[in-house]
């Protein structure tokens, strides 16, 4: 059987688009069409949040938080209770 694994580079992926929208978004206050691509980061990362940044067993979400740090550490799903292992 082989084992389920949440992919790695989607976790770096969804990092690099919450620093884009972190500084699209101040730079939108000075020049208002940096809210454009703010927006744009933000969808993306909410889709690969919503698609990828899951429990493979029971589908449950995990912040981006917990999966950073399950990535390095043992960490276990809070709703089924399995071993969050990662694809790299």
């Amino acid at each position: 059987m082989k084992s389920k694994k949440i992919p790695y580079g989607k976790l770096c992926l969804a990092f690099v688009c919450l620093c884009v929208f972190v500084a699209a978004f101040m730079l939108g206050f000075f020049l208002w069409p940096f809210f454009l691509p703010a927006a744009a980061a933000l969808g993306g990362y909410l889709y690969i949040h919503w698609r990828y940044l899951r429990c493979p067993y029971c589908g449950t979400w995990e912040n981006l938080e917990r999966l950073h740090y399950a990535a390095n550490h043992p960490s276990h799903c809070r709703g089924c209770g399995r071993l969050l292992e990662f694809d790299r």
